[in-house]
């Protein structure tokens, strides 16, 4: 136990414009950020990198740049947007495909981590402002050529890491909503967390605005007071955060005084990769925290899967999927034997339990039996955040009659 403690995790904040790293043991309260500069908060590692013209050396982050300004190459920069494009690059006579960049500057500021051995990580989550399908897959085939050591890697959107931040500060800033202002971007990207605590388990939300706030605007501090007004009359807010280079400068007078009135306000750089911190713990280890409050993000499944068996003589209630997990992680494989027919139902049940649906499906074509020698191997899973897929195999029933491996396929909105 004490060897597990003694254990890392590594929370890796990854976008267009920067990445940050912050890792922490496993009985730690609090993560550390990896800093660019010794005494300062310089978290931020800029995704790009340097070739040198016709040599085969590479530089990335700070030191890319650095280069790029004294010596002859191809700057790469975006390297998280090109990933996801898919698309490639041609550097003199050589073609790149971006994923592959992607990963060379991963693994470089990955060395940054100089006081975590490599063998005693055991997971990093990777936060990303938008985690979509594609985002999955390019965040798959980087993690595939890390060379991780067998550590398990996680990937979360930035809403559910502004969850695992704000819930592993003190109680009293979430007893009501949570804002999270945003200003790394040319526009302001806000988060607000939420609480419903009349359900069992309670359910959180934490919502998404962008809002179209320039940076060279004369009256941004007008505007941003606006926002403010807007987000504390729409519910009571007892604490917030301030995030991003935008809010370095001096602007913010009469937003931050409104702010600031009768709620704790903080200002920082370094949430999401903390939150992803936090996350990556508590995929490994199963707090009281997982039972009492679930996360229903835009990435999770918002409903439980399931259908009703007979077990001992009586009917009860099989779970397939559970609700608030990450869509792409929600999968099953099981057996099952048909009562008769040629039919069976999944059951969808809303977290809110509201509209529940049975819904049938029909196989059309199986091989019709006798009573309960039909054995079905099912595949369940979800396609993307509202999809589910079904998949039902005809195993046939031993000896007595033979598989047929019939497919049989159907998509469900959730």
């Amino acid at each position: 136990m004490f060897g597990f403690l003694e254990r890392f995790v590594v929370g890796y904040d990854l976008s267009t414009e920067y990445a940050q790293i912050s890792y922490m043991q496993m009985q730690d309260n609090m993560p550390v950020t990896v800093t660019l500069t010794d005494g300062k908060e310089d978290f931020c590692v800029p995704t790009c990198l340097f070739k040198r013209k016709e040599v085969n050396q590479w530089f990335y982050g700070r030191e890319a740049q650095n280069y790029s300004i004294a010596e002859e190459g191809t700057m790469i920069d975006n390297l998280w947007e090109h990933a996801l494009v898919g698309d490639k690059l041609r550097i003199e006579d050589d073609e790149f495909d971006h994923v592959a960049l992607l990963t060379l500057f991963v693994k470089r500021s990955l060395a940054l981590l100089r006081n975590v051995p490599k063998d005693k990580i055991s997971g990093i989550m990777f936060s990303v402002p938008d985690l979509t399908k594609r985002a999955i897959e390019v965040l798959e085939t980087v993690c595939s050529m890390l060379g991780l050591n067998g550590a398990g890697t996680f990937f979360e959107g930035r809403d559910e890491s502004v969850f695992y931040y704000v819930i592993h500060q003190q109680k009293e800033l979430w007893k009501q909503d949570v804002l999270v202002y945003d200003f790394s971007g040319r526009n302001l990207r806000g988060y607000r967390f939420s609480v419903n605590r009349n359900s069992k388990p309670q359910v959180s939300v934490v919502d998404e605005r962008i809002h179209s706030v320039i940076r060279d605007d004369i009256n941004k501090d007008g505007e941003f007071l606006e926002i403010i007004n807007e987000d504390t009359q729409n519910g009571v807010v007892s604490g917030a955060f301030l995030i991003g280079s935008g809010f370095e400068e001096d602007w913010c007078h009469d937003s931050l005084k409104e702010l600031c009135r009768g709620r704790r306000v903080f200002r920082g750089n370094n949430l999401y990769s903390k939150g992803a911190c936090y996350a990556a713990r508590e995929k490994l280890v199963d707090s009281d925290m997982n039972q009492s409050l679930i996360f229903l993000g835009k990435d999770k499944l918002r409903a439980n899967i399931g259908m009703k068996v007979m077990k001992a003589g009586s009917e009860s209630y099989f779970a397939i999927l559970d609700g608030g997990e990450s869509w792409y992680d929600a999968k099953k494989e099981f057996d099952i034997i048909i009562d008769k027919g040629n039919s069976f139902e999944i059951i969808v049940t809303p977290l809110d339990a509201k509209n529940v649906r049975e819904i049938e499906i029909v196989l059309d074509g199986l091989t019709q039996r006798e009573t309960k020698t039909t054995r079905l191997h099912m595949k369940v899973f979800m396609e993307s955040e509202n999809v589910l897929r079904v998949c039902a195999t005809d195993m046939g029933f031993g000896e007595f009659f033979p598989t047929t491996y019939q497919l049989f396929t159907k998509q469900i909105q959730i």
